[in-house]
């Protein structure tokens, strides 16, 4: 009889096992776990879509931007709207770093001023400086993107 075939180093050999294959179990459930999690995380809108709906759900046209390659560059999308007769271009970064990139591109080539204005995660670029209704119902529309 080796050392091998010893009862305790079975035993210990089992046990090893076990704990193995309980670990193995526990990372395939974790696995399936997070994938349900991430396909019904893949089943929500945009948040361009989000804002989209917003929009109109309140009766406001939109449209995609086309010519504006700054808002174009906005990680999660961008689109141009009227409020109240004033348009605006609203680019939705993908952090508020980029959100930030966005403000500096449009700055370096015009001084659009008190036209844009950069909220968290959104940009607004408007045609008109605009009245407190103007920008708080476009404030109201990216709520879901400025986080």
């Amino acid at each position: 009889m080796t050392a091998l075939d010893a009862p305790e180093t079975r035993s210990a050999e089992q046990r090893w096992l076990a704990a193995g294959l309980i670990v193995v179990g526990l990372v395939i459930a974790a696995q399936f776990v997070g994938g349900s999690i991430q396909q019904a995380a893949s089943n929500e809108p945009s948040y361009l879509e989000r804002v989209e709906t917003c929009l109109t759900e309140r009766s406001t046209p939109f449209e995609a931007v086309t010519g504006d390659l700054i808002a174009l560059s906005a990680g999660r999308g961008a689109l141009r709207t009227n409020v109240g007769g004033n348009h605006v271009t609203v680019a939705l970064g993908s952090s508020e770093d980029d959100a930030k990139r966005i403000v500096g591109d449009y700055e370096s080539v015009g001084s659009p001023g008190a036209r844009l204005e950069q909220n968290r995660k959104v940009v607004f670029l408007w045609d008109q400086e605009p009245t407190a209704d103007q920008h708080d119902f476009m404030v109201l529309c990216t709520l879901d993107a400025q986080d």
